[in-house]
This record gives C-alpha cells, sequence and structure tokens, in this order.
C-alpha cells in the first residue's frame, strides 16, 4: 500500500501519525533507501518505503469498526507457555498492517491476561499494542480515547463477564 505526505497513518508500535515526507536516508553503513517520515506526537518515525512488513498502514475506514468489535468478542486464540514466542508471533501479526489484526493481538493477550497476570516485556507489549488500537478507533469513531477505550473494554469482557482483569489494566493507564 503507497502511503502519499498528508496520509493519517497508524505504525503498530508508535500509534497515529502523519506522513510528512518521502525521503532518502542512510541509516546502515553503505545501504540508501527511501523512507517514509512519519510525525507521531511529536517524534520522527522513519519506515522504509520496501519493507512491507513494517505493518504501517493507512487509518482504518469507519466500517471497518463492526468488524473489529465481532473479533473483540470472538474466542481468544491458543497461545503457548513461551512468553517470548508469543511475543514474536503476536508482533508478526501486528505486521500485517491492518486493524483486525490489531484487535485479535488485542483479544489474545487480554485473554492471557484474564488467565495469568502478564508482566515484564510482555505487560509492556500488551499495553502498547492496547493503547495504539485505542487511539486509532477514537480517531475513526470520532470521539476520545476514553471512550474509545471503555467501549474495547466492555467488548473484551463479554467474552468473560466474570473477569475484569484486564480492563481494569487498561483503565489505570487512562
Amino acid at each position: 500500500m503507497t502511503m502519499h505526505i498528508g496520509d493519517r497513518v497508524v505504525h503498530p508500535r508508535h500509534g497515529l501519525g502523519n506522513v510528512m515526507k518521502v525521503d532518502e536516508r542512510q541509516f546502515e553503513p553503505g545501504v540508501t533507501r527511501q523512507y517514509y517520515e512519519v510525525s507521531v506526537s511529536g517524534s520522527t518515525v522513519w519506515v522504509p518505503l520496501d519493507l512491507h512488513s513494517s505493518g504501517l498502514r493507512k487509518l482504518s475506514a469507519k466500517r471497518e469498526i463492526a468488524h473489529c468489535r465481532e473479533i473483540l468478542k470472538s474466542s481468544a486464540g491458543p497461545l503457548g507457555d513461551n512468553l517470548r514466542l508469543w511475543q514474536s508471533e503476536l508482533s508478526s501479526r501486528l505486521k500485517l498492517g491492518t486493524i483486525g489484526a490489531h484487535c485479535e493481538v488485542v483479544r489474545d493477550l487480554s485473554a492471557a491476561h484474564r488467565r495469568k497476570r502478564l508482566s515484564g516485556a510482555i505487560a509492556v507489549f500488551m499495553q502498547v499494542t492496547q493503547d495504539v488500537l485505542c487511539q486509532e478507533w477514537a480517531e475513526v469513531e470520532d470521539t476520545s480515547v476514553a471512550k474509545a477505550a471503555s467501549e474495547i473494554n466492555s467488548l473484551l469482557e463479554s467474552t468473560d463477564p466474570g473477569s475484569h482483569v484486564a480492563a481494569t489494566q487498561m483503565k489505570k493507564t487512562r
């Protein structure tokens, strides 16, 4: 998917941003590539044009949120016992570059967190992923991040009404 200057985009780890320009850069000695310069919350993120697995994508359309609601209410996918492997697999899923994949990752991590409180790097990964989803959801739905987080929490809780651990974890960061 080609981005254009001014496009509103989502980076899976950094959140919402705008494509500011396309520029040639040399971040590795002897290797010059073209990059998107993306402004995200006052910072600059450089994303290679030729790297389709970066997860950078255009902001989702409003019609995609209905499908996201279904994903968040659905049963979580199985995750193994190896936390590093989880994070690697889930990171790869985010790089698919769809809001649906993002919702699946949030759903699966939230379900894992309900079963056994996540900590360390995987907990940080879960929080960053949820924050990015809340930012995009709020932008697409033209609402506040707090309201987006509340709706997402409600949808996640609907898969396990007796558990409020993941939702409480998300609310603490708002």
